[in-house]
């Protein structure tokens, strides 16, 4: 006869093998709906746009930022000096193979017998990580800071894979102002009650993690395009990015926002209580910040983040985004090595 302890200890296998996502019973959990996903559309930038007109708007964006790349650029060439200085810092010593340890020649100058010593370039964590970078494309960041969030995202994106970090670039609106399609739908079945989200989303595939730069880099100049930028259901947006971000197979995983507002769409928030947006949001955060491995930071863009993210800064104007965007970054990657670090320590002293 097993005892109960001995089933409990049976049904530890199976829960080794669950999937890692920690949203599998989300609906349950968050008081949101939506009334339909018919129209909702996932989709690349290049299907949005014409090549011709994708290259001229890179054109257009490139000379509208022609200054401020340069400040752009040496940001990110700063970042990217932190982060080689902490890839070259690690070694591993008194190796059978690798590089020849000159410090170490001394004892055979002193002793022929002894063996040669070698040293091996320690890998550290960031190599094997993944930015997702997301991009409000709301009406209200049209002109200078979606100009300047699209540069910037540019920039560091060429910055983070010369040091080996995979970057994905997304971003979000909808497809249409007031409702859309979706909303058509609520008004032919009568005006159902309590309809939840109502509005058609539009979530655009920049750049994924898997694609390099060269091949990526005209598509955000799908961002200049007059009429792309509509409304921000930031919740759910950010519960898409987080799901691709988790299903990658990086060790390392973070999730940076980038959003000038609260969530705003006027179609859904006409039949749902007012706060029906930004509470979904908040409990998506939460989620992501207390039960996922990915690490989620937030900038607002002339609005405080920080009352919804652990992890946020908020700066005035959109011309200090890009030094937000890398101080973060690279306070990240700093906080990762000084762990390392640390942990390497404590194993030596075992």
């Amino acid at each position: 006869d097993l005892s109960d302890d001995d089933d409990a200890d049976a049904e530890t296998p199976g829960e080794a093998r669950r999937n890692d996502n920690p949203f599998t019973n989300l609906s349950k959990e968050i008081d949101y709906k939506v009334f339909t996903t018919a129209f909702d559309e996932t989709v690349g930038a290049e299907d949005l746009c014409e090549e011709e007109e994708l290259d001229r708007l890179r054109a257009f964006l490139d000379k509208q930022l022609a200054n401020l790349s340069g400040v752009v650029g040496r940001l990110a060439n700063r970042l990217q000096r932190r982060l080689m200085a902490q890839q070259n810092r690690s070694w591993d010593f008194d190796l059978e193979e690798g590089y020849l340890d000159p410090a170490r020649l001394v004892r055979v100058v002193i002793d022929p017998m002894q063996p040669l010593s070698f040293k091996q370039e320690r890998d550290t964590k960031f190599r094997d990580t993944v930015v997702t970078l997301v991009l409000d494309n709301s009406g209200s960041m049209r002109g200078r800071p979606i100009t300047v969030a699209a540069t910037c995202a540019d920039i560091l994106a060429r910055t983070l894979e010369r040091c080996g970090v995979s970057v994905e670039i997304l971003g979000f609106t909808t497809r249409a102002w007031k409702g859309g399609q979706a909303r058509e739908k609520w008004l032919k079945e009568g005006k159902p009650p309590n309809p939840g989200r109502l509005n058609d989303l539009r979530h655009i595939i920049y750049k994924s993690a898997d694609h390099p730069w060269r091949r990526a880099r005209r598509n955000l100049g799908l961002m200049m395009r007059e009429g792309l930028l509509k409304e921000n259901i930031d919740g759910e947006a950010l519960l898409w990015a987080h799901n691709r971000l988790i299903a990658r197979p990086e060790q390392r995983k973070i999730l940076m926002m980038i959003s000038d507002g609260a969530p705003v769409d006027d179609s859904t928030l006409s039949v749902n209580p007012g706060n029906y947006l930004e509470r979904h949001l908040r409990a998506v955060i939460e989620l992501i910040e207390t039960r996922s491995p990915v690490e989620l930071l937030a900038i607002g863009i002339g609005h405080d983040v920080t009352r919804y993210y652990r992890r946020a800064v908020t700066i005035v104007d959109a011309e200090e985004l890009a030094g937000a965007m890398t101080e973060q970054l690279a306070s990240l990657f700093g906080e990762e090595s000084t762990r390392n670090t640390g942990r390497g320590g404590m194993r030596r002293a075992g």
